[in-house]
Formats: structure tokens, sequence, C-alpha cells
């Protein structure tokens, strides 16, 4: 299974940032992304990438 890094903006848009074998690893990135700081009107989250 694939995971998406996506980024989701104030507005509901999203965005695809990287796309990941390893659930794991792709929680790790938000967690590095959050510990700069917290930005404010986004927010990063991990789905499991859409299969077409």
């Amino acid at each position: 299974m694939f995971w998406e890094l996506c980024i989701q903006y104030a507005n509901g848009s999203e965005q695809v940032l990287k796309v990941f074998k390893d659930l794991e690893a792709a929680l790790n990135c938000v967690d590095r992304i959050y510990a700069e700081g917290y930005p404010m009107h986004v927010a990063y989250m991990v789905r499991p990438a859409c299969s077409a």
C-alpha cells in the first residue's frame, strides 16, 4: 500500500506533496514538519493513496 503526504488549505483544497511506501515514514515526515512549528491555515495529513 502507498501513502500520500498531503497539505490541506483553509479553503478545503488539497495537494499531494509526496508518496511513501511506508506509513511510518510518512507519519515521521509530518512529525518533522510540525516540529518546526505549526503552520497557520494549513494542515498536513497522511492518507492511503488513490489507485487508478
